[in-house]
């Protein structure tokens, strides 16, 4: 089964359970990724009813899929049958492809299911290209604020001098929500944001936004003991197979800290074989259930895994989604890793995408999934087995408290452990 999310930052889902080859990460190897093709160009239509005419469709084509389709036969307790035609007259409305999206998006909103979107057909095309229109920053909600943690490489906010630590105030004058955030970035589109600094001084600044890779390259070293630090945000086959090239390479060192803090989750088969590069064996990893109540029960991968057997941090946090939760849940489970940070997003159901009639794409939350022990993730997230607090003060003095607390759980555990093996 399919199993992705949608990152907080954005409405649309970068990832693509059916097309798993399709995604090409030149980042990894420094370059970036040429898209195929053009861009679609808006449509156009002979008249306003006509315009109203074709919306409708799009409007109706989206409730019938979700009709049909959705995992939840209750909606997740939405109103769904009523949904149709109270959104119908916004629909026929709409005064741009954005707008309408925007109407289906908000009509979607009402199942509470984050793996449920409707993709324009420029999102959708960007989708496919693996890449998309970015500021270059990265946020999350710290002490009820929103923060830069991290900037994008080749974004426009590296080059104006943002830096973490600065609190995010607004977008264009819009302050932005405390329950999340949605950017529709246009390329070559100018954006004011308000910042507050360093030094708590307010300012604004334009960046304008640029076509980057969808995600952060991964990342890799090496502590003087022999630790070794990893980090991938997405269950796709390049990150996957960075991720066992790494493991092969280190697969003496006496520990492993793995970052899955923005790992927003991906495509099943890579979560798989992901599992078997830390067990010896295969292994139940869950169930998805189907609309119908089916249960398909589901274990990693069969070949190929490293079966790395040393010890094992995996660092956790609000923006580890999907795939990123069950493989934290999985080593929770079965007692293979510790878990540090904070409870996981808790958005983990299996999705798949469907073609709508004006060319954008309908995901669909499809499957839900059972845990170990039978429980949702769905809404509750996995917890931590060392839950730590991340403070402003530590990204303005560049201290990551996670990775800390990992550190100081390996000299306690492992090193010990060395010596004594030394001794024999």
């Amino acid at each position: 089964m399919p199993v992705s999310t949608v990152p907080s930052a954005s409405r649309r889902h970068p990832l693509r359970w059916f097309a798993v080859g399709l995604v090409a990460l030149a980042m990894l190897l420094g370059g970036c990724l040429t898209p195929t093709g053009q861009p679609p160009a808006p449509r156009v239509y002979a008249s306003m009813a006509a315009r109203a005419e074709a919306q409708v469709a799009v409007l109706d084509q989206v409730w019938s899929q979700i009709d049909r389709r959705f995992y939840d036969p209750a909606f997740n307790g939405a109103d769904w049958a009523t949904a149709r035609e109270r959104y119908r007259e916004a629909a026929a409305g709409a005064a741009s492809e954005e707008e309408l999206y925007d109407v289906l998006n908000e009509m979607l909103e009402e199942l509470g299911d984050a793996h449920t979107v409707a993709l324009t057909p420029l999102e959708s095309w960007e989708d496919q290209q693996a890449q998309r229109a970015f500021v270059g920053v990265n946020i999350e909600r710290i002490e009820g604020q929103w923060i830069v943690v991290e900037l994008r490489p080749g974004g426009a906010a590296a080059e104006a001098g943002i830096q973490p630590g600065w609190i995010v105030v607004a977008r264009d004058g819009e302050p932005l929500s405390e329950a999340g955030v949605t950017f529709n970035n246009e390329p070559g589109q100018t954006y004011t944001w308000t910042f507050r600094d360093l030094e708590n001084r307010e300012r604004d600044v334009a960046l304008t936004a640029r076509t980057l890779p969808d995600w952060m390259p991964p990342a890799e070293w090496h502590a003087k003991e022999g630790w070794v630090y990893l980090r991938f945000d997405e269950f796709e086959p390049d990150y996957q197979n960075w991720l066992r090239t790494r493991l092969r390479a280190n697969r003496k060192a006496p520990g492993i800290v793995l970052d899955l803090r923005q790992n927003a989750g991906g495509a099943v088969s890579s979560l798989e074989r992901v599992i078997t590069d830390f067990f010896p064996k295969r292994v139940a990893y869950g169930a998805f259930v189907s609309r119908k109540g089916r249960r398909d029960e589901e274990r990693s991968a069969w070949l190929g895994g490293v079966g790395y057997e040393g010890a094992l941090v995996v660092l956790i946090g609000p923006g580890s989604a999907s795939s990123a939760e069950i493989l934290a849940h999985v080593f929770k489970h079965y007692d293979r890793a510790v878990l540090v940070g904070r409870p996981t997003a808790g958005v983990v159901v299996a999705s798949q995408f469907f073609r709508l009639r004006d060319g954008g794409e309908l995901q669909i939350g499809t499957y839900d999934y059972e845990s170990m022990d039978g429980t949702r993730l769905e809404g509750n997230g996995v917890a931590p087995d060392i839950e730590v607090e991340r403070t402003l003060a530590d990204v303005r003095a560049g201290r990551d408290p996670d990775l800390d607390a990992a550190v100081d759980w390996l000299r306690a555990t492992v090193r010990p452990a060395a010596r004594e093996t030394t001794r024999h």
